[in-house]
């Protein structure tokens, strides 16, 4: 996980057409929870990139 790829997709595409997921089980939870918890995004921003925007994609 690279917050410089995060950062460069967001640039590229926009916060409301980024989504995150790691490869379960082979990626740590953990460790993803960390990585969005530390990356340089207002908590709303951080929501969008973490489920709302997959939330409004599917419908959920």
């Amino acid at each position: 996980m690279s917050h410089a790829a995060l950062l460069g997709a967001v640039h590229a595409v926009g916060v409301d057409r980024v989504l995150f997921s790691i490869d379960y089980p082979f990626e740590s939870s953990a460790e993803a929870v960390k990585f969005l918890r530390s990356a340089p995004y207002a908590p709303a921003d951080l929501a969008s990139i973490a489920h709302g925007n997959a939330d409004r994609l599917l419908g959920l």
